[in-house]
């Protein structure tokens, strides 16, 4: 599992299978990511955890990019709902 360490887009990946893995709700995975990030943390320290997030928005980007394309809607547009929709459950 060294590689992982190492490589800022398969940490991404890694926690993506996490949060994939809690799609049926919050729970003990929580724990499992944040338990991930603290290891990726001490081994790289916060420059990578630091890169793991930019290598996310990009990658969660990407899919509403493509999504966007998928059905003819603007990806500006779905970006704006998503943060809509996100502001209006805090």
């Amino acid at each position: 599992m060294g590689l992982i360490y190492d490589n800022p887009d398969l940490a991404a990946l890694t926690l993506t299978r996490l949060a994939a893995e809690e799609s049926e709700g919050p729970g003990a995975l929580e724990g499992r990511m944040r338990s991930y990030l603290d290891d990726l943390g001490q081994r790289n320290g916060t420059g990578y955890l630091e890169l793991v997030a930019i290598t996310l928005a990009r990658i969660h980007f990407k899919s509403l990019d493509d999504l966007a394309r998928a059905t003819g809607a603007d990806s500006t547009t779905l970006l704006d709902t998503a943060e809509t929709e996100i502001l209006g459950d805090h």
